[in-house]
């Protein structure tokens, strides 16, 4: 596995004491190369206790298949 990127958008500033709720989702799978690189995309959601967004997250995994030909 190797890291694809991020991404931070913020909505507003968390305070300290503050709970908070992340809630991941994979947003999408694709391939490129053939299927030799799958690439894993997920959003993760950061909510304050009356759902009110604070932040949303997007991660890229690439997974590496070197058995499959480029």
């Amino acid at each position: 596995m190797l890291h694809g990127g991020q991404d931070f958008t913020y909505h507003r500033v968390a305070y300290a004491g503050e709970r908070l709720t992340a809630t991941s989702t994979i947003a999408d799978v694709y391939s490129k190369r053939g299927g030799a690189l799958e690439f894993v995309v997920k959003k993760t959601a950061v909510t304050d206790e009356s759902g009110s967004p604070v932040a949303e997250l997007t991660t890229t995994i690439v997974v590496r298949h070197p058995e499959v030909a480029s």
